[in-house]
């Protein structure tokens, strides 16, 4: 993760927003007092709020663990879409 100054971020606003959406990747901007604060992409944001959400249900979560579980064994089929 990048981190970079609340004045720099100023200077070149445009380019650190094209940065951080093309790179996925969220950069922390730090106030003259310290501070700090995470510059994410929307995209990248709701990702994350979806995952969350996925996680916070204790049956889903497992199913999920399984499910990569399955994956990293190699225990899956593939399958073909129906469309409907």
């Amino acid at each position: 993760m990048n981190a970079i100054t609340l004045n720099e971020a100023k200077r070149n606003l445009e380019l650190l927003i094209q940065q951080v959406i093309a790179d996925a990747e969220p950069t922390i901007v730090v106030t003259e007092a310290g501070e700090q604060v995470v510059f994410l992409s929307l995209d990248e944001f709701n990702s994350w709020k979806e995952t969350l959400y996925l996680l916070t249900n204790p049956a889903n979560a497992a199913h999920l663990r399984q499910s990569i579980s399955e994956v990293q064994t190699g225990r899956t089929q593939e399958r073909e879409l129906l469309d409907t």
